[in-house]
């Protein structure tokens, strides 16, 4: 295929060569693919040339595929970056979030029909949206003004609020709610920047909300600061959620003020550059997810002890929540 009617430009890093080989025959009939089995090869490819989707495996013996990853963003910040992986690995799901950001997380074996459509979903990305400019130190990031920058806080435990409050109630108005149907009524009636945010909250399942949120409002920054972590979880949270930050508790102050401030810059920077928000693109959470969420916000509705409504308004509330969560009545 002629580099002019490929649908993009793919460098696959993989130290096990008949891995390459499963990707080159998989992707070389869309994409034009270059492999590397080092990442440190690899990186003087990406100095050189341009790519648009970098995929690395995790494990390789010189550089791990997040080391390579983040040195790809920091390199090359127009190319989407996937991280492939056979291993359950934690702290390496932590990190491809945190330091790599990367657009999606796959585990091998992958599906041979899926993988060539996120590829070609990234390269589309990569192809037509802006590419970020290289980020400056966390301390010299611009954020938005005091009034303008809101941190919307959906916990139960109050130590969280207090360390949020301590944490960035100088940068921002900080909102602290610890139910559903409170983080409804403050989604609808403010500009929320960031969410941070807890995996479950009494007995609704927040992940699903946090990432109908990205889908709809891909403006808005999530950092998940939770007791559950999970492989998982967090490949979900990645791939339909594109959450910001996925920190466990507890979270040492200092490291906290820095995500906050971070992610203030962040969604001050897609407010300000909407056309950036192209590149955070999710999988669209399934159905019967969807379907569950909506009994489980109405549930919640019917029991809440909320103080943003009063009880005879509430089922009205999540009602004409969920009609612009899903474009529709549900």
């Amino acid at each position: 295929m002629s580099v002019s009617t490929a649908k993009g430009r793919v460098l696959c890093v993989d130290d096990e060569p008949n891995i390459l080989r499963a990707l080159s025959w998989l992707l070389q009939k869309e994409f034009e693919v270059v492999t590397s089995t080092s990442g440190h090869e690899a990186l003087e490819i990406v100095r050189k040339d341009n790519f648009d989707v970098v995929i690395s495996d995790q494990r390789m013996p010189e550089m791990s595929g997040v080391d390579f990853l983040r040195e790809v963003r920091a390199i090359a910040p127009r190319s989407m970056r996937i991280l492939l992986t056979g291993y359950s690995d934690m702290q390496a799901v932590l990190r491809s979030v945190n330091e790599s950001e990367i657009f999606r997380y796959i585990n091998k074996p992958w599906n041979i029909n899926d993988l060539p459509k996120v590829v070609a979903q990234a390269a589309e990305i990569a192809r037509t949206q802006p590419a970020p400019t290289p980020e400056p130190a966390v301390e010299e990031l611009p954020l938005p003004a005091r009034d303008e920058a809101k941190i919307l806080v959906i916990d139960d435990d109050p130590e969280m609020h207090a360390a949020v409050e301590l944490s960035a109630g100088d940068i921002a108005t900080v909102v602290h709610v610890t139910n559903v149907v409170d983080a409804v009524h403050a989604l609808q009636n403010q500009p929320v920047g960031v969410i941070v945010s807890e995996t479950r909250l009494g007995s609704v399942d927040l992940t699903r909300l946090i990432c109908l949120m990205k889908q709809r409002h891909p403006q808005i920054v999530t950092v998940v600061l939770a007791e559950e972590t999970g492989t998982d979880l967090v490949s979900k949270l990645i791939n339909q959620g594109q959450i910001y930050r996925f920190v466990p508790k507890p979270v040492k102050s200092g490291y906290m003020r820095m995500i906050l401030r971070s992610a203030l810059a962040k969604s001050h920077q897609l407010s300000e550059s909407p056309d950036l928000n192209g590149r955070h693109q999710v999988e669209a959470l399934p159905e019967a997810e969807c379907q569950t969420l909506v009994q489980d916000l109405n549930v919640a509705a019917q029991g809440s002890t909320a103080q943003a409504a009063p009880a005879e308004e509430r089922p009205g509330l999540i009602g004409g929540f969920l009609k612009r969560l899903f474009g529709g009545a549900r």
